[in-house]
């Protein structure tokens, strides 16, 4: 059952907070980027999360294993697994919804790629893609129990720290250098190799540098802070991308874009040590704030359920729009993907972050409120003998009518033409037995682009323009483009296209590619490049600026570039005030059939 928590260490609880906000916003593809061109989420807030594990972590010589290995099990992967069967029976409601007779049913072989998934990644599709971090935290936080209660006597944070450091470099040197599909068994152990400095640095912190850092002045504190984005400004000179600072696609390490391989661990120590150092200058504030309390207490409902319920908002946007039409709201882009957004204005993912923070933490509120009923039943059942039985005998009534709720919902949603469905027995695992067939040739059609052939479910790509408007960084993003194989493709827009489209044009400061993966297409981009991109303006072609294509992460691969005039220099983007027509094309090459 639940209970009500209160967290003593109001730093840590105010750091939680900010990291588990930033996670929602980053999913959002940064409606609030605070401070996200310095220091990008995807930076430190993962290293952040395993550093707030190592500062309360109390793992010594006397540390009893087992009791240590059930504590986990009950804190971590007990709450994965029931967080995970709600978003599956959530999702299985949501496609329901916005598919109706077009939903596929579960293939076979389904549940043997979902264990595959949840030993390897972490967790088993888009919509819960962030519970990957579960699996890995919990494995790390054992391994190291292991090692330090057999070394303790030995154990010198400081010298482990710096071995620690030695292997995670190791790791992101393997990790850009040899084929993480055929090492997908030892992705585990290798995210404990990554994570294993910011548990020992969270453990250093606590004991020898706590005291000192809160001890320093407000005006010391501004300026460390100060110096550690100027930091971060001058790495990004050194980078062929400002975004290479970041770290993307630790779930399947193969999101390291960096040429340095000691990035990840100095991006993650600045951000770490940047919002530690503004949760303790400014955290009194907000330190006695119930709604920060409650926030940082839930990190997990959060980081499970924000991206269902973005979905939920679609699946409320989808029918309001069945009423009276919404303005650029894709529905058939909705359901192609768990990450559409409505595209009515860069500033409406706003409302998804929102609903991706209020709506988990409402429906934690409403658990705890059942639970306090059904405790305050059972404390009027008598003798403390018949309260335990009580409440243990309503605890596995819980899990009964939760399990049995779960494949009500799967049996109730099950497509109706599931008979004449095909076999997808092979999904996921294994490539086309006959040597002879060839993927590239069988995907490169030769069609339309936006009119794929009946046989091939397609992916979708964007075109993703930054633009500056009032001061603000903003995002739009073009109706989505299919891609159904190796080929070019061409994606056009138009300054009257609509509301936003006039905006973008007179303040575009960068456009990128965002090629989108999703669980029921036929074509695999894993390994799918962007090349040859061209930009017309008005039928002139601009030089561009394009440092490549980033790795195939969370189902999403991305190609930003600078434009530039074809007659001029490239110290000045070009400049697309006034403009009426931008036309795009690029290549993909390395897509398969799955």
């Amino acid at each position: 059952m639940s209970e009500k928590r209160d967290k003593s260490n109001k730093k840590f609880m105010l750091l939680s907070a900010i990291g588990i906000f930033m996670v929602v916003d980053h999913h959002t593809f940064t409606a609030f980027n605070i401070l996200g061109d310095f220091l990008p989420y995807n930076s430190f807030f993962m290293p952040m999360f395993v550093f707030i594990s190592g500062y309360f972590n109390k793992v010594n010589g006397s540390t009893n294993l087992w009791t240590y290995f059930i504590k986990k099990v009950k804190t971590l992967l007990v709450p994965y697994t029931g967080l995970s069967l709600t978003v599956f029976a959530l999702q299985q409601l949501i496609n329901y919804i916005k598919l109706g007779n077009e939903m596929t049913p579960l293939p076979s072989g389904y549940f043997k790629f979902v264990l595959n998934r949840i030993i390897t990644v972490g967790s088993y599709g888009a919509i819960v893609e962030p519970m990957w971090f579960v699996i890995a935290l919990f494995a790390t936080l054992m391994i190291y129990a292991v090692l330090k209660k057999y070394l303790y006597k030995i154990w010198n944070s400081y010298i482990m720290f710096v071995l620690f450091c030695g292997l995670q470099i190791l790791v992101v040197y393997i990790a850009k250098t040899a084929d993480m599909e055929s090492l997908e068994y030892l992705l585990v152990p290798f995210k404990c190799l990554f994570f294993f400095p910011f548990i020992e640095m969270g453990i250093i912190y606590r004991d020898h540098l706590e005291k000192r850092h809160s001890a320093m002045s407000g005006g010391s504190k501004i300026i460390m802070m100060f110096l550690l984005l100027v930091i971060n400004a001058i790495r990004t000179t050194y980078m062929p991308m400002a975004y290479d600072i970041a770290i993307d696609s630790i779930d399947n390490l193969s999101g390291f874009t960096s040429p340095y391989y000691i990035t990840p661990l100095i991006s993650a120590v600045i951000g770490i040590l940047f919002w530690m150092t503004f949760a303790d200058l400014v955290g009194k504030q907000v330190y006695e704030s119930k709604f920060v309390n409650f926030m940082s207490c839930n990190t997990f409902w959060i980081m499970g359920l924000h991206i269902t319920f973005y979905n939920i908002l679609n699946c409320i946007l989808m029918g309001i729009n069945g009423l009276a039409e919404l303005p650029y709201f894709d529905v058939e882009a909705f359901k192609s993907t768990e990450w559409y957004f409505w595209g009515i204005s860069g500033n409406i993912k706003i409302l998804y972050v929102l609903v991706g923070v209020l709506g988990p933490l409402g429906l934690k509120w409403l658990y705890d409120r059942v639970c306090a009923l059904v405790n305050d039943r059972i404390e009027k059942a008598g003798s403390e003998q018949n309260v335990k039985k009580f409440k243990l005998i309503s605890k596995v009534a819980f899990v009964i009518v939760f399990v049995l709720a779960v494949g009500l919902v799967v049996i109730l949603t099950r497509p109706k033409t599931i008979g004449n469905e095909p076999d997808y027995s092979d999904l996921a695992f294994d490539e086309p037995d006959d040597e002879s067939y060839d993927n590239n040739a069988a995907l490169d059609t030769g069609l339309d682009n936006n009119t794929p052939p009946e046989d091939v479910t397609p992916v979708y790509a964007y075109l993703d323009v930054v633009y500056n408007y009032m001061g603000t960084n903003t995002d739009y993003l073009t109706e989505p483009y299919a891609i159904t194989g190796n080929g070019t493709y061409t994606v056009t827009i138009n300054r009257n296209d609509n509301s936003e489209t006039e905006q973008a044009f007179d303040g575009l400061s960068y456009m990128g590619i965002r090629l989108l993966d999703d669980e029921t297409a036929d074509v695999d981009i894993k390994n799918v490049t962007i090349t040859d991109v061209k930009v017309r303006c008005d039928g002139i072609q601009l030089k561009i600026d394009d440092t490549g294509s980033t790795p195939y992460e969370d189902g999403v691969i991305y190609d930003f570039f600078d434009s530039y005039d074809p007659n001029g220099n490239n110290e000045s983007v070009y400049d697309f005030s006034g403009k009426n027509t931008i036309e795009i094309s690029f290549t993909i090459t390395g897509a398969k059939i799955k």
